[in-house]
């Protein structure tokens, strides 16, 4: 039991962002290319390593797998792991689940192929040939030092995410 507490004088180090995009590949395409984290030390900024371990198939186009990313800039290196969700064709999010880096880290991809809501669940809807793309990130460090520095490049490191994404379905599908 405590007689007295302080009061939290520390503003929140939570970020997030979010952003949308119409993108000239398919849900399918861009799908391919976001759920595909083993790749994403060839192509995503800061990103020196990535794994994917124990992936398992829940029926119904949806996956899971625990997937392990190193990141680095300078002097900061850090390894965490992430549960990762796939929906085929249109949703991504990896959840981390490393706490001794993150309190929080989810980020959230959403496809739906550039068409009216009458021919969203079309067969083929999938292959249209563009997309919107809905993009989100929420992290909040557990150390006050990271979260300090990260405040400072965090929504130009989000864009920078975002571009290499679309960068490298310029690269795969051209």
């Amino acid at each position: 039991r405590t007689f007295f507490s302080m009061p939290d004088i520390l503003p929140s180090s939570r970020k997030e962002y979010s952003e949308r995009q119409l993108l000239n590949y398919s849900q399918e395409q861009v799908y391919n290319v976001v759920s595909n984290v083993k790749e994403y030390q060839q192509f995503v900024p800061f990103c020196n390593f990535s794994h994917v371990y124990s992936q398992h198939d829940l029926g119904n186009n949806k996956i899971v797998f625990d997937g392990e990313l190193g990141v680095g800039f300078k002097m900061f290196e850090e390894k965490y792991t992430s549960k990762v969700t796939c929906q085929y064709p249109a949703f991504v999010e990896a959840v981390s689940s490393d706490a001794s880096l993150f309190k929080e880290l989810v980020t959230t991809w959403r496809f739906t192929p550039n068409l009216p809501a009458h021919k969203l669940n079309l067969p083929d809807a999938r292959h249209h040939p563009s997309c919107f793309v809905d993009f989100g990130i929420r992290f909040e460090f557990a150390s006050p030092l990271h979260a300090q520095a990260s405040s400072v490049f965090f929504e130009q490191v989000s864009k920078m995410m975002l571009q290499a994404f679309v960068d490298r379905c310029k690269t795969v599908y051209r």
